[in-house]
């Protein structure tokens, strides 16, 4: 044992608790401490005077039952002793209860001494180690205290991932850790990372990233006030208030590969004036690097990216590509293509060329699942040629040429392919229509039967017919009318509810505006 323990034991059977006791001292010679008592009202005394870390108690006790005992120890405020029941009952409610109170075991008599014992030693070696591992952490916990780069590191990186306004206690620790200037000086923040990414085997990556952090942060002495640390995605993170921070960018970039002969990419935020603005500079510079990456500039400023198009670029990119296929909107195809891969790139974890051809696939794939949905329009399958060329695309803009082109070359299929399609679907619906016209068809539920989404099945319907699906629909139910008006003799409200119309007074309204007559107007041939 590490230290001395205390164990009580509570059991009213003298010759039980001697015999335990007997037993356990030989088990823990001189590290434990035992105290044996034979009711509850004394163990309570044992309590009040200390916290025993080992609990074994009979159920049945003079007074005070083993149970109740353990309910008064749960509420002791920070005090949970490990707790084992003995029992003459070999009953179920009382097994539940000893669990609910949180006890390791639950032993019947008469039980075998060893065995006993031995799950007392399991209970004290079950001590040991949670004392270990808190002792560990303590140690930890110490050890992050005294302000390691681990956990400076940590801090500043969750300041740039999200948004922190400055408290008391944070500018306490930025004080212990000489970063106050992050709150009193303007400031920017730069991202950098190894062109096609470190590779080899994890030992070799773990050194090629472990030497560039070393030529960074050697080169960053000459330009204070400046902070690094890596993130987790093996990117660099440079918050500086250096004046000229392409000059510290030039410079570990040179050095890097002088020293390396390692290519860097790096992405630069605009220059920030607060400490909260950390978390936008921090986005800002991932944007300007993953553009870098993709279109292969050493160096960019978020300014590069940002100027003209906007910081709310994303859209309904799907919806709005599907819309220019259907319309044959060649020049909307390449804006949203280019909106789109502009998004993919800034907004995304794109690590590499090989990722955002991935990317785009997935797009298209998503792209073709939302036209399907909407007109019911079978798309062939993504050739593989298309991967092929996406991944071998050197730029951003070469891979908006293909996938644009892509995208033109589908929308002329469905240009020559749709218009017969629409007007078969058109004929389909008009048949249902025709079917039951006299029950209450809504236009999805139309549209559910011929598969296709009820947006585009309205408009085909205006396309084809003329008229949306609703007009469609009541000029079928009064020609309806009409005809059993004039050859049946059903009365005015019987036919109203025959076409589908219960209100006989909104049918008649209906009717007047179509016609220009009553329905009893229209019978008579007033």
């Amino acid at each position: 044992m590490s230290s001395v323990m205390d164990i009580l034991l509570v059991e009213d059977e003298t010759e039980v608790l001697e015999g335990i006791c007997l037993a356990l001292r030989q088990l823990v010679a001189d590290t434990c401490r035992i105290y044996a008592v034979g009711n509850a009202e004394d163990a309570r005394e044992i309590l009040q005077a200390i916290r025993p870390r080992v609990i074994v108690t009979d159920i049945v006790l003079p007074g005070m039952s083993g149970l109740e005992l353990l309910e008064e120890v749960r509420t002791i405020p920070g005090y949970s002793p490990k707790t084992i029941v003995i029992s003459s009952y070999n009953e179920f409610a009382y097994a539940q209860q000893s669990l609910r109170l949180g006890a390791l075991d639950y032993v019947l008599k008469p039980f075998d001494k060893s065995e006993f014992i031995q799950k007392i030693a399991g209970v004290l070696e079950l001590i040991e180690g949670e004392d270990r591992k808190i002792s560990e952490l303590q140690h930890q916990i110490e050890h992050s205290r005294m302000g390691t780069k681990v956990l400076m590191d940590q801090y500043i990186l969750s300041f740039c991932t999200k948004k922190t306004h400055l408290q008391e206690h944070i500018y306490h620790r930025l004080q212990l850790w000489n970063l106050t200037w992050l709150t009193t000086t303007p400031y920017r923040l730069f991202a950098f990372g190894l062109h096609g990414d470190a590779h080899g085997r994890d030992k070799e990556v773990e050194l090629q990233l472990f030497a560039v952090s070393n030529v960074a942060a050697e080169t960053l002495q000459r330009f204070p006030p400046s902070y690094l640390l890596k993130n987790v995605h093996n990117r660099w993170i440079v918050i500086t208030a250096y004046p000229d921070a392409e000059q510290i960018m030039e410079d570990i970039r040179d050095n890097v590969r002088k020293f390396q002969r390692q290519e860097l990419f790096f992405g630069a935020s605009a220059t920030m004036f607060s400490f909260q603005s950390l978390s936008d500079a921090y986005d800002q510079a991932i944007q300007a690097l993953r553009w870098a990456f993709a279109n292969r500039s050493p160096l960019l400023f978020y300014s590069d990216i940002s100027e003209g198009r906007g910081e709310n670029m994303s859209g309904d990119a799907d919806a709005d590509c599907v819309s220019m296929l259907m319309n044959g909107d060649s020049e909307g195809i390449e804006a949203v293509v280019g909106r789109k891969i502009d998004n993919m790139v800034r907004f995304t974890h794109v690590q590499h060329r090989k990722q955002l051809a991935q990317s785009c696939l997935d797009w298209i794939i998503a792209v073709q699942a939302l036209l399907n949905e909407k007109t019911g329009f079978q798309m062939d399958q993504i050739p593989l040629s298309l991967w092929e060329k996406l991944e071998q695309c050197a730029t951003m803009e070469e891979i908006k040429r293909e996938l644009t082109g892509y995208y033109v070359a589908l929308s002329s299929k469905i240009a020559s392919d749709l218009p017969v399609m629409s007007n078969a679907i058109i004929e389909q619906a008009k048949a249902i229509i025709a079917e039951e016209s006299h029950g209450e068809l809504s236009l999805n539920r139309l549209a559910e039967r011929l598969a296709i989404h009820p947006v585009w099945l309205s408009h085909l319907f205006k396309k084809e017919t003329g008229q949306n699906f609703s007009d469609y629909m009541i000029d079928l139910k009064i020609d309806n009318a009409k005809k059993l008006l004039r050859e049946s003799s059903l009365k005015i409200y019987e036919i109203a509810a025959k076409i589908g119309y219960q209100d006989l007074q909104h049918f008649g309204k209906i009717f007047k505006k179509r016609t220009g007559m009553s329905p009893k107007e229209f019978r008579y041939g007033k």
